[in-house]
Formats: C-alpha cells, structure tokens, sequence
C-alpha cells in the first residue's frame, strides 16, 4: 500500500466513524515524529526523511520536494473535505456540521521555530465559524487559543487549554 492509498484509506475510515456517529473526534497523524525516518512517498516517486530535508530548505531542489509534499498532503486533506461535504446532514452537510483541521507543530523546520504556524482548518460548526479567508493572528499567539475554542465549540466548558490565554473568537460568526 503506497502512502496515498493509506492515508485516503484512513480518510475515508474517519467519515464512516463521522457520518455513522460512532465518534465525534479523530486524529490522524500523516507522518512519524522521529527526526530520522524515511518516508516512501510512491506517489512523488522519492523516499526522503522529511525532517531532514527541513534541514536543508535553502537549497532549491530540497525545497521543491518540501513544496511537492506539501501538495500532496493538502490534495489528500482536500479529498478527505469534498467526502464530508457531499454527505447531506440535516440541515446542510457532514463538513457544515464539523471541523476538520490540518497543521503543523513547526512553522520553520529548518529553525524549529513554534510560530507562523500553517494551519487550515474547514467546516463551520454549525454555522458559528467564519469560513473563507485566511486569518493571521498577532504574534505570540499559542496555537492552544485555537484548541481551546474549538473545545468550546464542541461543547466541553473548558475555560483554559494548556498555555492558552482565550479562544481564538475573531474567527466566530
């Protein structure tokens, strides 16, 4: 099974689990977090450790692999959206009623720096998230903002998450 098959494979494991309600949360880790790993990635037709290649984003050539897989994991997560967007759901769609998100711990891999984070989050909870348009939060900002209002979003009462200092409620409607 290449990479690809795999992770549509569990893209679509994680609709079923949505759309037939035996869970309402799920996460899907698309790489190792050992520096070292390899990865085959069949589809880019290259086995690189991606951590590695970071390490060497200067260089154009690595950073043209670094953009191609990028790519590819974005075309995957965008597979695993047009999924829960065309299950009809009550009152809109799967997606409608959801929130999906994709990121990264890192923005600079090269660096390991924590900040400018790339992370793209779809579904708008009911109708109470902002959809289409990029948002930049101020400097400083912890990515546990994010986590904290989604929580309260799914209704958990949290009012703290790790080292928050609120929800992230500029992106509420």
């Amino acid at each position: 099974m290449t990479r690809g098959e795999y992770i549509r494979l569990m893209g679509k494991l994680m609709v079923v689990a949505f759309q037939s309600n035996l869970t309402h949360v799920a996460t899907l880790m698309l790489a190792p977090e050992r520096w070292g790993s390899p990865q085959q990635y069949h589809e880019l037709n290259f086995t690189k450790s991606h951590h590695g290649l970071t390490h060497g984003q200067s260089n154009e050539s690595v950073k043209n692999f670094l953009v191609q897989v990028d790519q590819f994991h974005v075309s995957l997560f965008a597979e695993v959206l047009e999924q829960m967007d065309a299950i009809n759901e009550g009152e809109g769609t799967l997606l409608d009623h959801s929130i999906v998100t994709m990121g990264s711990g890192l923005g600079d891999g090269e660096h390991h720096t924590m900040d400018e984070l790339p992370i793209l989050m779809a579904g708008s909870a009911h109708g109470r998230l902002k959809t289409g348009s990029v948002f930049e939060c101020p400097s400083d900002t912890p990515l546990s903002n994010l986590w904290l209002l989604q929580a309260q979003l799914m209704g958990t009462g949290l009012t703290k998450f790790a080292d928050s200092t609120g929800p992230l409620e500029n992106l509420l409607i």
